[in-house]
């Protein structure tokens, strides 16, 4: 797990016991809740969840908790009446995924040794935007959550102080996550673009941006994915269905959608599902650059995103250089293996501290 600057130029320096919480208010509750049988987690959920993970990392001596600031403000509402060492980062507060980009990049800015994000995967890619080697648990809040957790926040926020605060070291618990990278070169533009997605990325056979979501599955031509998994559900599950790469695994795949191949049934949105043609299937090694084309709108991690015209040429790659994902089982184990849930008895005379509870009593 790195503590310095990477080859982004940011930075941060060393790690210390802060741990930073992000939500994106957003994610559980786009268009797919008017198409299709998607669940919606509403801001009471996100709050508790919250809630949650700033106990645990109070509990487990955390000495900072930096929060992010949201349009529905989330974050002062999950911390309310709680006694601990609570900051808030600056926001643009747009609105959009910027103020989660934004609040990676002070989180990191400010030495935080682990970061907390509650979302989906698009929420994950923008944390990782912001800040792509954070020390990450993502929890999942949102629609698609191939690439986030369901996991509980109490123990989410004791794993990340446990990580943070160097209690356990982080290069035994932290794995790289992979990422596509994607090299586009536009010739409507001036400059090359460099974009990434942590699960898949996908071209999309509509100019239109407007509702981020890919529900057609008519308009997808291609798909490169890192994760794949045949339980997912959205653009990897595509991947998933035909061609399963686990997220530790080294690679990825391409599919190209169109006939002369194999059809799949896929749930491309939560509770529907669609026959895709399959025109064929290519594994990808880590580090193999494949230039494809097209024309129409390129998604990342479900949300199309940039749109590309005709000529342009699309170098895409698996990288692993993603976000640093904490183990919360593996960090939680070393730490009781070392005694460090441990509280002196009446009689001891050893110099461990009693840790204060997150109301501090």
């Amino acid at each position: 797990m790195p503590t310095s600057a990477s080859s982004t130029g940011a930075p941060p320096t060393t790690q210390g016991a802060t741990v930073g919480i992000i939500v994106n208010p957003h994610a559980g509750k786009d268009i797919r809740r008017l198409v299709s049988a998607a669940g919606q987690t509403s801001d009471a959920v996100k709050i508790s969840i919250m809630r949650r993970v700033a106990a645990g990392a109070i509990e487990q001596g955390a000495r900072r908790i930096l929060m992010s600031t949201d349009t529905h403000h989330l974050a002062e509402r999950a911390v309310e009446g709680l006694d601990g060492p609570i900051d808030y980062v600056e926001s643009p507060q747009t609105g959009s995924y910027l103020d989660t980009v934004a609040a990676a990049r002070s989180m990191w800015k400010a030495d935080a040794g682990a970061i907390v994000a509650l979302g989906g995967d698009g929420t994950c890619r923008d944390v990782a935007t912001g800040w792509p080697e954070a020390p990450l648990i993502a929890i999942s809040t949102g629609t698609n959550n191939v690439f986030p957790d369901a996991v509980d926040g109490t123990t989410a926020g004791v794993a990340a102080a446990l990580v943070a605060g160097g209690v356990v070291d982080g290069n035994d618990v932290t794995t790289a996550a992979k990422r596509v990278s994607l090299q586009i070169d536009d010739p409507q533009r001036d400059t090359v673009l460099h974009e990434d997605a942590l699960v898949e990325a996908a071209l999309v056979d509509n100019t239109f941006v407007g509702a981020r979501a890919v529900s057609d599955p008519t308009t997808i031509r291609w798909v490169v994915a890192c994760i794949a998994s045949p339980s997912s559900t959205g653009l990897a599950s595509i991947a998933g269905r035909v061609h399963p790469v686990e997220r530790n695994e080294p690679g990825g795949v391409l599919i190209r959608l169109g006939p002369g191949g194999r059809r799949v049934r896929v749930p491309l949105t939560p509770g529907l599902f669609s026959t895709l043609d399959v025109a064929s299937v290519e594994p990808l090694e880590d580090g193999r650059i494949v230039e494809l084309s097209g024309h129409g709108v390129l998604a990342y991690d479900g949300e199309r995103n940039t749109p590309v015209s005709r000529g342009s040429t699309i170098a895409v790659r698996i990288e692993r250089s993603g976000p640093h994902m904490i183990d919360i089982d593996r960090a939680l184990l070393l730490a009781a293996r070392d005694r460090q849930f441990d509280v002196p008895c009446a009689n001891d005379t050893g110099t461990r501290p009693r840790r204060k509870d997150a109301h501090g009593d």
